[in-house]
């Protein structure tokens, strides 16, 4: 009985997110939500991308490989896949805008920064939609990527930010209100 109860108040409190088949689909509902708390600028030299190795993520059946990335600021990227070293290449255009690729100029593509803070990476191929086959990169810090699948780490980036969503200062303001009304006719 006394779950029960439990359970009815805690029930507000649960946001239960939807389920997606593919990460693109989730990438693209909760991206608006969160994009606002992310950093915006790659061209700082102390941007979370230099600082961070990035697992990346897919939702591709199968992938058990982990991809731990890491942007060097000389325009590399390591990468050890499953401790297998290789290598790619990257290079920031604007505050928001880079290429990468196996070169610069060799199976190499235009992203825009979507969204980055300490824990999570995203990054969008610029272009048309409709031509593409993986629209997102998605990136999570090692200690994250490295135990949750894709769906998880998602959901993990919009309870980060779900709390941040509340109206503070309204809620404050009328608190303040209330407690200078009470010691006025006090």
């Amino acid at each position: 009985m006394e779950d029960r109860l439990l359970d009815k108040i805690a029930e507000p409190f649960n946001l239960n997110l939807p389920e997606h088949e593919t990460m693109e689909q989730a990438i693209d509902e909760f991206l608006p939500a969160v994009r606002k708390f992310g950093e915006k600028d790659l061209t700082d030299e102390d941007a979370p991308i230099y600082n961070i190795d990035w697992v990346s993520m897919t939702d591709k059946p199968g992938a058990t490989s982990v991809s731990l990335n890491t942007f060097l600021p000389t325009g590399e990227i390591r990468i050890a896949r499953d401790g297998a070293m290789d290598g790619m290449a990257y290079k920031v255009l604007s505050s928001n805008r880079v290429i990468i690729g196996e070169s610069l100029h060799r199976g190499a593509f235009l992203y825009e920064l979507q969204f980055m803070d300490n824990d999570f990476l995203i990054f969008k191929r610029h272009g048309n939609e409709a031509n593409m086959s993986d629209k997102y990169l998605f990136y999570c810090r090692e200690a994250i990527g490295t135990r949750l699948v894709w769906n998880e780490a998602l959901e993990q980036m919009v309870d980060k930010y779900r709390n941040n969503e509340f109206p503070w200062i309204p809620v404050l303001v009328v608190v303040a209100i209330v407690i200078g009304v009470m010691l006025y006719f006090r």
